[in-house]
């Protein structure tokens, strides 16, 4: 990344060996779980052959999100088919220097860093939030993609950690499909709207549990795609790059062989996924129950764990606001809250009922406001005057 003023942080892909991957992630606990697929080199060739151009560079090996528009053409000479991932900035022609890269007439810059935080213990965090907008990273078949991050510390030893990401995506025509990717090693487990990736090669624990609470159930699309013929499949082509089976025991790679693929079902200019992923131990078969959690203007997720929870709230439009926060915690365990998005400045929680108001410092780098937060409705707001409205969990 390249600072490019005092509050923002860009993003640049400066072509070469480096991937159309904005916005991607990878997990690994006892296992691999979420990968970055594809290989450097095999059967395809190595540096430029098929299967990099088509497949190991490009969106669609990686767990981030395509836009699929079928007209789209990636260069004028053909040699780059349709992956309906991101662009290729400027033509794949990597900058000679630092102005280069920086001219905005050279599509180098692929997004921006919205928020950026941690806490509030900085060696041992109970959370970790990311926002950025990547945009800039596709071409104008979208009018708008940003990506939000939540890692959570669940401080539990059978479900140790998950990762919430809210993605909001707005194509240029409602009819391009969209699709959020999760890459594998082994073939997935796929329910109506979960799914359970595992990873046993050399005796690795894993697994990853998925939760899907956007889109909605009555127009979600959850499927697997991979298997023999269709390792590297993009589209009706497999470009696959296979190596020895006797090198790939001895190595350490991992070239995937599946996906999953969140899509919604009907046509819309704009839609919102949001999925929540946790890992556990083979053996402790552990999942924490979770729920979509909504109030004016955001959406979110409640995980449930069974001596504490956790809640989640972003904004549905990405944008900070400076209106307040209404939520409600049931049961008798602890909850932390985390409500991201918030217009810089003092803020002050307050529970129905209860008596002793605090304050919640938001900065301008994070946007968010962390609560220990008991039973009860909770607004969260800058003023005065406080009334109490609570909103429904899905």
């Amino acid at each position: 990344m390249v600072r490019a003023s005092p509050n923002s942080l860009n993003e640049y892909n400066f072509a070469n060996h480096q991937h159309l991957d904005a916005g991607a992630f990878q997990i690994y606990y006892r296992g691999a779980l979420a990968i970055d697929s594809g290989l450097y080199s095999g059967s395809s060739g190595e540096y430029g052959s098929p299967h990099c151009r088509n497949y190991y560079w490009r969106t669609i090996a990686h767990n981030s999100l395509l836009v699929y528009d079928p007209r789209e053409q990636f260069s004028r000479r053909g040699d780059y088919g349709n992956d309906g991932g991101q662009r290729l900035p400027n033509g794949r022609s990597e900058p000679r220097t630092l102005a280069v890269l920086q001219a905005p007439e050279n599509g180098y810059r692929t997004g921006a860093v919205l928020a950026h935080g941690f806490g509030p213990d900085p060696q041992a965090p109970d959370y970790t939030l990311l926002q950025g907008d990547i945009t800039e990273a596709y071409s104008r078949k979208v009018k708008q993609v940003t990506r939000s991050f939540v890692f959570l510390n669940l401080r539990d030893q059978q479900v140790p950690a998950a990762l919430v990401v809210l993605d909001r995506v707005a194509s240029a025509d409602p009819a391009f499909q969209k699709y959020w990717l999760l890459h594998c090693l082994e073939e997935p487990k796929v329910g109506a709207s979960t799914a359970v990736v595992d990873c046993t090669l050399h005796g690795a624990r894993g697994p990853l549990n998925l939760d899907v609470l956007l889109p909605s159930a009555d127009n979600l699309t959850l499927s697997k795609v991979g298997g023999p013929g269709k390792e590297f499949w993009v589209f009706g082509t497999n470009y696959e790059n296979n190596v020895e089976p006797t090198r790939l025991e001895r190595s350490s790679m991992e070239p995937g062989a599946w996906r999953l693929e969140v899509s919604p079902r009907q046509a819309a200019a704009e839609d919102l996924i949001l999925n929540v992923m946790q890992v556990t131990d083979r053996e402790s078969g552990a999942r924490w129950p979770v729920s979509k959690m909504e109030t004016e203007g955001r959406t979110g997720c409640l995980i449930a764990g069974p001596a504490s929870s956790w809640l989640v709230l972003l904004r549905r439009d990405a944008t900070r606001s400076s209106q307040e926060v209404q939520f409600r915690v049931s049961g008798p365990n602890p909850c932390r809250a985390l409500v991201t998005d918030l217009t810089p400045g003092h803020w002050r929680a307050e529970r129905a009922g209860a008596a002793g108001a605090f304050d919640v410092e938001v900065t301008a780098e994070a946007g968010a406001a962390r609560l220990e937060a008991e039973a009860g409705a909770w607004i969260l707001r800058r003023g005065a005057a406080i009334r109490f409205i609570v909103p429904r969990i899905l």
